[in-house]
């Protein structure tokens, strides 16, 4: 799988806030040729439901707009890495790598082997443990 974007800094990242892009351009930064290639942004999910009435173009803007997001997409080679920037890896950090991950599987039955990882600036006291018993990857930048 190949995603829309180089693995490298950019002028900006859909959706991201600024707190999060200077966690990411640090990882990025910091670890160059890490992943192929990434996507941003990435949808995943059926979104909120609409009214059938509605024309097809409305129902698709519709399921893009409420359709979770996952912040950034890795791959390299065969694997595909479902990331969570944050300033702090916390608690909403780990359950969203979680949830992301799993709707990712269901969307793209194709990939076969999925990881998660939260790349943030620090993480909170007592979490690191329950990170790795959920096999959620950790990258401190």
């Amino acid at each position: 799988m190949t995603g829309r974007f180089e693995f490298k800094t950019l002028a900006k990242y859909p959706h991201m806030k600024p707190e999060d892009v200077a966690v990411w351009e640090r990882f990025i930064t910091k670890n160059p040729g890490y992943f192929d290639s990434v996507d941003y942004d990435f949808p995943v999910g059926e979104g909120a439901p609409t009214s059938p009435d509605h024309p097809p173009e409305i129902q698709y803007d519709h399921k893009i707009l409420t359709q979770k997001k996952i912040d950034a997409v890795g791959y390299r080679g065969n694997t595909v890495t479902i990331i969570e920037v944050k300033p702090i890896a916390d608690m909403k950090a780990l359950g969203q790598a979680l949830t992301y991950s799993h709707l990712y599987a269901i969307d793209h039955a194709e990939a076969t082997d999925i990881q998660r990882m939260v790349v943030a600036g620090s993480i909170e006291r007592e979490l690191e443990g329950i990170y790795t018993q959920h096999d959620v990857q950790i990258e401190l930048a």
